[in-house]
This record gives C-alpha cells, sequence and structure tokens, in this order.
C-alpha cells in the first residue's frame, strides 16, 4: 500500500534538494535503490542496506542531498560514498510513527549527466508498536523503498524452526526480491515477517467476570513475559468495564485462551477474537497495542451481531470509552480509534474481509471505511439518545438471544427510545436504493399502531394483530398491510355487532335484565359466530321471558287464585331471569314456559282441586254414615240381651 501520510507526501514532491532552476525535463533525476532487509536472530535485531544512485538529468541544476525514510528507532547509521568517504546524515521524524526521514549529504554537487552513489545502513534494535516489532522470537517489518526503480530483498534465518512470510504491497514479488518503480516515490514494498512459532510461554490465571468464574491462558513468545503480564492486568481490569459498557453480563466460555499470532493467523489484522465454536478466542499479533486488545475482548459480547457495522463499531465504541474510564497509566500505544474514512461507505453494506492480506487499495479503503462510519454512528446515536439507551438496547437484544442485523436493531432501537430513527438509518447506515423500504416502514408501523389504539379504545382483543406484528418485525410490509386490512375489516364487523348488542340491551334493560358478558368477551375475542350463535339464543330467551312476565303479570280472579295455590310463577320467572343473566338462554325460555303454563293452567288446577276436596268430603261422610250404622247396630244387639 501507498504511504499515505501527509508529511511523506510532501516530502515525496520535495525529495532532492538543489540549487539554481529546476529543469523541466521529463526525468530531471533518476533514483535507483537496492535495499535489503537483514534478519539477525543472533543479535534480536534487523540490519538495513541502502544501495542509492542518482543521476542528474536536468540541465542547469544540481544536487546535493537526498531523504531516505527509515524505520522508527534506527541506530548506528552510517553513510558512505562510493568512494568510501564519509556522509552527513540528519534525522526528522515524520507524521507516521513507523517511519522517519534521513538526509544524506553528498560530499560534492552532482551537475547535469553526473551519477551519484552511495550506501546507507542502519540497525532496527528491539522495537514493539503497531507495524513494527523486533523481539529475538518474532519479527514484523515494513519494507520500505525509494526511486525510480528499486529493489528489495530480505535475508532471514535458514534453520528449520523459522518461518517467513514475505508479502507484497506496492511492488511485485518474483524470485524472492520485490521490484517496484515509479519516479521518485516512497514506496511501501511489503511486509516481512520472520518468527518461531513454537517459541511460546503460556500464563493461566482465573478471573471472575459478572459473578462467573472464567479461566484465562496467554501464549506469547518466549522472552515477552513482561508484555504477557500486562496483557493479563488490562484483562483483570478492562472486562468488567467492558460489560458495563455494553449494559449486559458478559456472555461468553468459562474458558478464555489469548494467543500472540502471527500476521497470517490473524489475517493480516491485529487481532481476530471469537467464541464460536468454544472456547472464546482472540488471536493478537505481537505488536498491537492495548486498544486493540480491549477491541477484541469487547467482541466477545458482540457475537449476537450479524451485521459487520454493529460487531466492529461496537468494539470500538466500547473500547473507547474503557479507554476513558481505565485507571491512569494501565493502557499503552495508539489508544485512539482508526483514521478518517476516505470513501464513502453506507453500512449495511459493508463486509469486512476474510483475509486483508493481499487485498487491494480500495478493498482497504472500504475496510478502513467501515471501521471509521461504524464508530462515528455510534458515537452520533449516543449523543442524540443517550449512551444509557444503547446499553438498554444491547440488554434487550442480549436477553431475547436472536441474531442482530441492521434492521433488527433499528427496530428495537426505536421501542427502547421511543424516538423515530429513519433519517439516521438513511444517511449512515441503508443506501438510497432502501429509502422505499424505510419509507413503506414506517407507513406500516404508523398503521399498526393507529389500529393497536382503535382496537383499546374499543376493548377488543389484540390478539389478531400478532400476525401483522410478525410481519412487521421481518420488514414483510406488504403481508403486514393485507394483515392490518383484514383486522380493520373485523373492527368494521365487530362495531356492528356492538350496534346490535346496544339494541339488545336495550330491549333487556327495561324487563329488568342484564345480557350476560360470554356475549361481549365473544365479540372482543374475535369470535363473532359464537357471538352471533349467543346473541341469536338471547334474542330467543329474551322474548320468552317478555311474554311469560306479561302473562304472569295479568290480573286473576279468585278461582284462579285458587288454582295457583301452591304455585309460583313469579319465582319460575326469577329462575329464568338469573338463568338469562348466566347466558343460559334454553333454561330461560323453560322456566319462561313454565311460568306461563302456570298461569294457563289456574283454572284447571283450580277445578281439580275442588274435586279434590269434594271427593275427600264425600269419603269422610261415607265414613261417618258407617261409623253411625254400626254403632246403632250394635246398640240394638245389646238392647236385646
Amino acid at each position: 500500500m501507498r504511504l499515505t501520510s501527509a508529511c511523506l507526501l510532501a516530502l515525496a514532491a520535495l525529495l532532492f534538494l538543489g540549487s539554481g532552476e529546476r529543469a523541466h525535463a521529463d526525468d530531471p533525476v533518476h533514483v535507483t535503490t537496492n535495499v535489503n532487509y537483514e534478519v539477525r536472530a543472533e543479535e534480536g535485531d534487523v540490519l538495513v542496506t541502502w544501495d542509492v544512485s542518482v543521476a542528474n538529468n536536468a540541465p542547469g541544476n544540481f544536487y546535493f542531498a537526498i531523504p531516505i525514510p527509515v524505520l522508527a528507532g534506527a541506530t548506528d547509521v552510517t553513510a558512505t560514498s562510493a568512494a568510501g568517504a564519509p556522509l552527513f546524515t540528519s534525522a526528522e521524524p515524520t507524521e507516521n510513527g513507523l517511519i522517519d526521514l534521513r538526509f544524506v549529504s553528498f560530499d560534492r554537487d552532482v551537475f547535469f549527466g553526473d551519477v551519484y552513489s552511495f550506501t546507507l545502513s542502519y540497525v532496527v534494535p528491539e522495537a514493539r508498536q503497531s507495524g513494527l516489532v523486533v523481539t529475538p522470537f518474532y519479527f514484523f517489518l515494513p519494507l520500505l523503498a525509494l526511486g525510480d526503480k528499486a529493489t528489495v530483498t530480505t535475508t532471514t534465518p535458514d534453520a528449520v524452526a523459522w518461518s517467513v512470510s514475505l508479502e507484497p504491497v506496492d511492488c511485485e514479488l518474483t524470485d524472492g526480491a520485490l521490484a517496484c518503480s515509479d519516479s521518485e516515490a516512497i514506496y511501501f514494498a511489503g511486509n516481512l515477517e520472520v518468527s518461531q512459532p513454537n517459541a511460546t510461554q503460556t500464563d493461566s490465571f482465573d478471573l471472575v467476570i459478572d459473578g462467573n468464574d472464567v479461566t484465562a491462558t496467554i501464549v506469547y513468545f518466549r522472552g515477552e513475559d513482561a508484555l504477557a503480564a500486562h496483557q493479563r492486568e488490562v484483562i483483570e481490569v478492562t472486562m468488567p468495564l467492558i460489560a458495563d459498557a455494553y449494559g449486559f453480563p458478559y456472555p461468553g466460555t468459562s474458558v478464555l485462551n489469548i494467543a500472540h499470532s502471527g500476521r497470517e493467523s490473524v489475517r493480516g489484522y491485529e487481532g481476530l477474537a471469537s467464541c464460536t465454536p468454544a472456547p472464546c478466542m482472540i488471536l493478537i499479533a505481537p505488536g498491537a497495542g492495548d486498544y486493540t486488545l480491549v477491541h477484541e475482548l469487547a467482541h466477545f459480547w458482540s457475537d449476537m451481531f450479524t451485521a459487520a457495522w454493529l460487531a466492529e463499531g461496537f468494539a470500538d465504541w466500547v473500547a473507547t470509552q474503557v479507554v476513558d474510564r481505565a485507571p491512569e497509566g494501565l493502557l499503552s500505544g495508539n489508544l485512539t480509534p482508526r483514521p478518517p474514512a476516505t470513501v464513502p461507505l453506507q453500512l449495511h453494506q459493508w463486509r469486512t474481509l476474510g483475509s486483508a492480506i493481499g487485498a487491494s487499495a480500495e478493498d482497504l479503503a472500504t475496510l478502513h471505511a467501515g471501521y471509521d462510519y461504524s464508530l462515528r454512528f455510534l458515537r452520533t446515536l449516543a449523543d442524540e439518545l443517550g449512551a444509557e439507551t444503547l446499553r438498554d438496547v444491547n440488554r434487550t437484544l442480549a436477553e431475547r438471544e436472536a441474531p442482530v442485523g441492521s434492521r433488527r436493531y433499528m427496530d428495537t432501537l426505536e421501542e427502547v427510545s421511543g424516538r423515530n430513527v429513519d433519517s439516521l438509518f438513511l444517511t449512515w447506515v441503508f443506501p438510497e436504493t432502501s429509502r422505499t423500504s424505510v419509507e413503506r416502514r414506517r407507513e406500516t408501523r404508523d398503521r399498526y399502531a393507529e389500529v393497536a389504539d382503535r382496537l383499546a379504545d374499543e376493548g377488543l382483543s389484540e390478539e389478531p394483530l400478532e400476525q401483522a406484528w410478525e410481519s412487521i418485525l421481518v420488514w414483510g410490509f406488504s403481508k403486514a398491510q393485507s394483515e392490518l386490512d383484514a383486522v380493520e375489516a373485523n373492527i368494521a364487523r365487530a362495531s356492528e355487532f356492538e350496534a346490535e348488542l346496544r339494541i339488545l340491551e336495550g330491549e333487556a334493560d327495561p324487563l329488568g335484565l342484564a345480557l350476560p358478558d360470554s356475549i361481549t368477551a365473544a365479540i372482543s375475542g374475535w369470535e363473532f359466530g359464537a357471538a352471533e350463535d349467543l346473541m341469536e339464543s338471547a334474542r330467543a330467551g329474551l322474548a320468552a321471558y317478555a311474554s311469560a312476565r306479561e302473562r304472569v303479570a295479568e290480573p286473576r280472579n279468585v278461582w284462579e287464585q285458587f288454582g295457583l295455590l301452591g304455585d309460583d310463577p313469579n319465582g319460575e320467572l326469577a329462575k329464568a331471569r338469573e338463568a338469562f343473566e348466566k347466558g343460559r338462554f334454553d333454561r330461560t325460555r323453560e322456566r319462561s314456559a313454565a311460568a306461563v303454563a302456570m298461569v294457563n293452567d289456574a283454572s284447571r288446577s283450580a277445578m281439580m282441586r275442588l274435586l279434590v276436596v269434594a271427593g275427600i268430603l264425600s269419603a269422610v261422610a261415607g265414613a261417618i254414615g258407617v261409623a253411625y250404622w254400626v254403632a246403632l247396630l250394635r246398640r240394638r244387639r245389646l238392647a236385646g240381651r
């Protein structure tokens, strides 16, 4: 990748210093370089050697110095001319923390048609920073080059225990060497990684996170005990801070593994994290700073996010909060997020690269843009809705245990905050092609709310809305609209039933009858068939009761009153009324009929009672006569004796 530091670009434009007017030839100065990076395992350092040739093709101009890009922290810098004369050098740092410029002053002026050659060498001692690591068992170097024609070679340990990886970036790899050509340019020729993968040590320790016991293990290159101890402290202190920043407890496994790994293992990133499959695992580059470690730890909470901008954005958003809240002096290295984006991007379309190794400049620009915009959007949401709202949303999503993409997050954010976030998501997340869908979503949700309010106002069950809501949650708005149409049609039908019910109540009230709750329950529960049957039965029961009540209330003569002795038609009406109010309309009709039957049969009942009485009296009279005759006969017999 071409170095893009503003300082380096400016220096590249002013690469050569000279006197007199600058010539306007197509190639006023031609620079050829051969650079060798020698990894010296026994010394634990890197020796870099530049062989430089400068040809002046500009009439009327001369040159007397040139800046050479060297790796930061260079020591033992020496420069000599082709004739062996020592050359003066001066250092000037750049905004890029990996690179310094070393100005080499020639021991004579270089005029038109002249060629000047020199050698520059320096040593990179032990170093640990993002992008530059020099340790006894692990080396990672950005390979720098310069000139119209540049060749970069490497010298590495040849022992079997060493693993070597050479990754081209700006230059082509041919026969083990990197070749570049672009007038007066500074190249990021490639990356060199040299390591002993098996030269590792292990540190295990126990943690208690949100009340859960976790066993952690750090696997690191030999000799990096101080780094491992520092990372252990970072893990112990920051894990509770991460949980608090997310808003829900640690969801990971009881085993946590961290391993220092080479560039190929971390696929060109500074770190990778995953809890799937178990156990939770972090692979981290030896030169990665504490911000990267905290970012990767934060990913243990982000497994629920399926959208890259949510997973990476929250890992960064949480990491920045941890940086602010961690004890002073604990975290070291670069503690700021990535540089600003240079290309436009809608976050819903962003996908991280499977591997950043060998990625094109365009893909890398999109990758960096995704990280930048993700963090900026979450900061915008926190500013507008409150950081606590984002934590509440995360807590809600974690409790539901469902995968979370852009749409589900938007829905839950609105649910928890009560705010309309259409504009924010159209600005940052969804592409213009999704505008219609987002607008349809708002229209459908607003209509859903209106229908729900109508149901509540009319005391109707919201159960029929469940299907429409499920369709809304999966953004099936056409289906949801059809389902809402059906609900509104049923609301209209329920209104018709309610109107009929009011009429029925108006008929029952003068009779002292109250309609049972079962009819209202059937209507509000959308059981229209049952409601219709109940109302039909109620009408029949009401008619029967009204008729019976009227018949029972009619005046009766003494004869009829005599016939009703022992009967209680009003009692039957009371039973009919009780049955009606319990919804037992068949029973209402039966009791009403019984009351009418009692009244209708009063005269016949009186006659039957009279005949019974007469029969009884006749029997009594006969019995008295017989008794008298028997008594008389006995008296005569006694008298005859």
